[in-house]
């Protein structure tokens, strides 16, 4: 069966395909320059400004650390948050001059977005906004590394990057398998620096895209193992978390958790929440990952009937006791036991608790159904199937 996945760039995919490095410990980033000596001399570290803010102490560490092992690098922060197509090109423009081999995207999914595009278009001559139209590059991307400063919901590992598009004031993806990163270091102790409600709302947004490619219709064995061991992890250490959040432990399963969503979603291609994020955050000022950890309750009701074998599964490994009951009936905890969960982390439950209208949700769910997140889901979905969900989530 040929699905919307193997279409997006005109090739047959493998069921699982992964040519990323991965690294998951505590303090490896010490130890960046030894693996970035693989694969350049000469390296860019791409950051939002935010993030380098918040993260200037160890990327300070990672900036000395360059210079003992006498490698080339460059802190790039002059890319503002929320950043467009048009601060890319800026940014490309720089870093062409540099002969950077190496891009390393530091930080939240937004400085992992930008070192994407920009890894891409270092080695290509189009300007950012053309890149959403075409999958057929003259040249493949500068090599990419990804260094995750928190957990962020598959961004480490998936080949693809969201940005506003500066003409029409939109997000805009654009998927490449080119665009897998060569490495992924994920040290869970950089998350000690982060916002704890930062943590809390991409582990969330990990536990969307991992439910969702539990249900793909591009699901297989293999992905279907590394999305219910995210969610086993999530559950179990999220509430952790939030209790003890400056103990390390957590952050080492729930980073594990993200890479494995990753995984997952990078063959399942599958997250109507990310499609409904992305146009919530086009057209108001409520953030991708708030939103995902808002919309996902509702989205696992509307596919419920379509795969209930598949959320028995989930309700499982979220601990939920689904003995003496009928199967609908155990499918039902799974979609209970996260919105407890949520309940329990205050995540705001209602989409009329932030400054949206009812009259934008029409224009939300058109936008939602242009991205290539919904082609798998078991549930067909239409504009107005997406608009009815919203309605429920206001």
């Amino acid at each position: 069966m040929n699905h919307g996945r193997d279409n997006l760039d005109g090739l047959i995919l493998p069921e699982f395909h992964l040519p990323t490095e991965i690294y998951i410990r505590q303090g490896i980033s010490r130890n960046i320059p030894d693996i970035v000596a693989g694969h350049g001399t000469r390296a860019v570290i791409v950051t939002i400004a935010s993030d380098f803010e918040i993260y200037n102490e160890p990327l300070s560490e990672i900036y000395k650390y360059f210079k003992i092992r006498n490698l080339g690098c460059i802190i790039y922060d002059e890319i503002p948050a929320n950043p467009t197509t048009e601060d890319i090109d800026i940014a490309v423009s720089f870093i062409k001059k540099t002969k950077a081999d190496v891009i390393i995207g530091f930080g939240g999914v937004d400085s992992m977005n930008c070192a994407r595009a920009i890894a891409l278009l270092t080695s290509n001559y189009i300007f950012c906004y053309e890149a959403f139209s075409t999958t057929d590059f003259p040249n493949p991307p500068v090599k990419l590394i990804t260094i995750p400063a928190y957990p962020s919901f598959g961004f480490e590992i998936a080949p693809l990057y969201y940005l506003k598009e500066i003409h029409g004031n939109t997000k805009k993806v654009s998927f490449n398998t080119d665009l897998y990163p060569a490495v992924s270091i994920i040290d869970p102790e950089l998350s000690l620096y982060a916002p704890e409600e930062k943590i809390l709302k991409t582990s969330l947004s990990s536990l969307a895209i991992a439910t969702e490619s539990v249900i793909s219709t591009m699901n297989n064995d293999v992905i279907n193992i590394y999305a219910l061991k995210s969610i086993d992890l999530i559950f179990r250490n999220l509430p952790v978390t939030y209790k003890e959040p400056k103990n390390p432990v957590p952050r080492v399963n729930l980073s594990t958790a993200s890479a494995m969503c990753g995984i997952a979603f990078s063959v399942a291609f599958l997250s109507t929440s990310l499609a409904i994020s992305l146009a919530i955050s086009s057209k108001t000022a409520i953030e991708v990952d708030l939103a995902m950890s808002l919309i996902i309750p509702h989205i696992m009701e509307y596919n419920l009937t379509t795969s209930p074998g598949k959320y028995v599964q989930m309700s499982k490994v979220m601990g939920e006791d689904v003995r003496d009951i009928t199967v609908i009936e155990a499918a039902i905890k799974a979609v209970e036991a996260v919105r407890k969960l949520e309940i329990d982390l205050d995540i705001p439950q209602r989409l009329s608790s932030f400054d949206i209208t009812q009259n934008q949700i029409k224009e939300i769910a058109e936008l939602a159904y242009t991205y290539p997140f919904i082609n798998n889901t078991p549930r067909p979905l239409s504009p107005g199937e997406i608009e009815t969900i919203l309605i429920a989530a206001y």
